[in-house]
């Protein structure tokens, strides 16, 4: 196997998109940092870089000084462990996360070098796109109720496809939904930036959207773009808070945007934030799509 080095490693441009996309779409499991998209936008942040190398995809993470576990061709243990030594003889970590279990499982040789751990606050919620739009069963009656209040409240509201044009009101409704909810919490500073970009490069991203509004009033947004033949990645979703149901509404609309093209949808991680996890949940995910952490032994 051909030695890795960072300094061959590249920052995610827009110029990259043909070569990473249609690799990252082929990819199994779908978490969400498997996403062209996210890797884009949120690459100045975690100071993303990747590199092509003997039919893999590699991607680092230069902010937690990560290594995600390659998308292509099969790497045995060995592979992995020589990549690992490389990254600590150039000063690094070493670690690696996204570990599939069946791949921790098949290499119980790992342990020697690993101390190896279920990574739950980046676990990504898949749900049905389905289920999220027919919202049966009493497990989900509370969600349908608050979308009937909302359509008995706003019997007038459009339900539209965002478009570019629509950045500076989803701003002004990040904004106000920043102060209304804890944005410190949440770190919505980085998250400001990563939804310019998004906005900023919206067709070159291939991302799409839904847009809710009842009269002049910006209700609602979600940005969306596909991580797989039938699965969904949602990477914003912002509505008012004073506004009762909307919420819900945007969840419900993006669910019925998609449900003729995707099995499931993708709403990614609750970041072991207790008050995120709680919302994940309230859906009934299908279930939570959770990987294994590396981190290299003394």
């Amino acid at each position: 196997m051909k030695p890795l080095r960072l300094e061959d490693f590249a920052p995610v441009t827009l110029a990259d998109r043909d070569v990473i996309r249609p690799l990252l779409l082929a990819a199994d499991p779908c978490f969400c940092e498997y996403n062209y998209a996210n890797l884009f936008m949120w690459g100045e942040i975690y100071r993303t870089r990747w590199l092509l190398s003997e039919d893999r995809l590699w991607i680092y993470n230069g902010h937690d000084d990560l290594m995600l576990m390659p998308v292509g061709r099969d790497l045995d243990a060995g592979g992995l462990l020589a990549v690992s030594d490389g990254l600590r003889r150039e000063g690094k970590s070493g670690n690696f996360v996204l570990v599939d279990p069946d791949y921790v499982q098949a290499n119980p040789e790992l342990e020697r070098h690993f101390r190896i751990e279920l990574d739950p606050d980046n676990g990504d919620y898949i749900y049905s796109t389905r289920k999220l739009v027919d919202l049966r069963g009493n497990k989900l009656n509370k969600k349908r109720n608050q979308v009937n209040q909302f359509l008995a409240l706003y019997p007038g509201y459009a339900s539209q496809a965002l478009e570019k044009g629509d950045l500076e009101s989803c701003f002004a409704l990040a904004e106000k939904w920043c102060r209304l909810r804890t944005c410190l919490e949440l770190d919505f500073t980085h998250e400001t930036s990563a939804l310019k970009k998004a906005m900023h490069h919206y067709d070159e991203l291939e991302l799409q959207g839904v847009r809710i509004s009842h009269g002049k009033e910006f209700v609602a947004f979600s940005i969306f773009s596909p991580l797989s033949a039938n699965m969904a990645d949602v990477h914003f979703e912002k509505f008012d808070p004073e506004v009762k149901g909307a919420g819900q509404m945007i969840n419900w609309e993006t669910a019925k945007a998609l449900v003729g093209t995707y099995r499931y949808v993708n709403r990614e991680q609750d970041l072991g934030i207790e008050g995120l996890r709680q919302a994940k949940r309230s859906y009934g995910p299908e279930y939570v799509l959770s990987a294994y952490f590396l981190e290299r032994k003394p």
